[in-house]
């Protein structure tokens, strides 16, 4: 008997010790707002032994593989983390990676403005951020879902669909924005026309948060490094980044542009309660509600508790 417990005893702590041993899977989809992850890695300021970096093809993806506990923790835009959370999936936002001004689009074959859309077919990301783009889109400018062919495409079949005129228009971001526009895609509408709107951060699983807490941190403080780098040595990271992206140096410079990187500091004032994405749940909430996306209000207190706690 005495044999029996201490096998036990230890099988248990074996498991224990592989289950602290294990990293954390943070998932992403292709976006400049999530290079800093991988720049990290490749500077060593990320240990892969702590966390590990899951690279999916689109945000579709890293919403199912999250959803099904694939990941402990993911890269998405707010409204997708929204979705999660009415699903009654664990979702606590730990950091804000960068708020769009413009690297979210709608390119066409032709026209100038989103009201050409309407009887063409348009492909976007239904289940994902380029929902929400369209959905805004279409509401600021006064068309009607019904005026215009809506074709679901996941973020990795943009590109190709687009040039194969499967579609006459696609809702997409970069990487694939600057090699559209490159190929002759008309811009119609972009992330400039919602400021503030779409802002991409990092959400980690509740339980993760209480029972991993350093390896969080660890990842927190290597975002903040590679940013650093980023900063202080930006050739050598656009160079680093490229291969990632599919873009020349000069193009991630350019994708990165569009963007807005906040640093810590600013970081943790956007995530307090009643700060700017407290606010912005609060915005899409209505927005999305309106257009069907959400079927009930997130509280933003139920995805900003960690942040609240820190």
């Amino acid at each position: 008997m005495i044999l029996r417990y201490l096998v036990i005893i230890s099988l248990l702590f074996v498991s224990a010790c592989t289950e602290r041993e294990t990293p954390l899977r943070l998932g992403t989809n292709v976006w400049p707002g999530y290079e800093p992850l991988y720049l990290a890695r490749e500077l060593g300021y990320l240990d892969p032994g702590r966390v590990r970096l899951v690279e999916l093809l689109s945000g579709s993806e890293v919403i199912r593989a999250y959803r099904n506990g694939a990941l402990d923790i993911a890269a998405l835009t707010l409204d997708e983390a929204l979705l999660l959370a009415q699903s009654g999936v664990g979702v606590q936002v730990m950091l804000v990676t960068d708020t769009s001004y413009g690297a979210d689009v709608i390119i066409a074959h032709e026209g100038d403005d989103p009201r050409d859309l309407i009887g063409k077919r348009v492909g976007f990301e239904s289940t994902a951020l380029g929902a929400y783009v369209l959905s805004r889109a279409l509401e600021i400018y006064g068309i009607g879902m019904g005026q215009i062919h809506p074709v679901s495409l996941e973020f990795n079949e943009h590109e190709k669909r687009f040039l194969e005129h499967a579609v006459d228009a696609v809702v997409t971001f970069e990487p694939v924005r600057s090699r559209l526009l490159e190929r002759g895609g008309n811009l119609l509408f972009d992330s400039r026309k919602i400021p503030g709107e779409i802002i991409d951060v990092l959400v980690v699983r509740p339980s993760v948060a209480s029972s991993r807490p350093e390896e969080v941190r660890h990842l927190i403080e290597s975002w903040y490094r590679s940013i650093d780098y980023l900063e202080q040595q930006p050739r050598k990271s656009l160079r680093m980044m490229s291969p990632r992206l599919g873009l020349e140096p000069d193009q991630v410079a350019g994708a990165l542009s569009l963007l807005y990187i906040p640093k810590a500091q600013e970081n943790r004032t956007m995530l307090e309660k009643g700060g700017v994405v407290s606010n912005q749940v609060k915005r899409l909430n209505r927005v999305m509600l309106e257009a069907g996306l959400l079927e009930r209000a997130v509280d933003p207190a139920q995805l900003l508790g960690m942040a609240e706690q820190r």
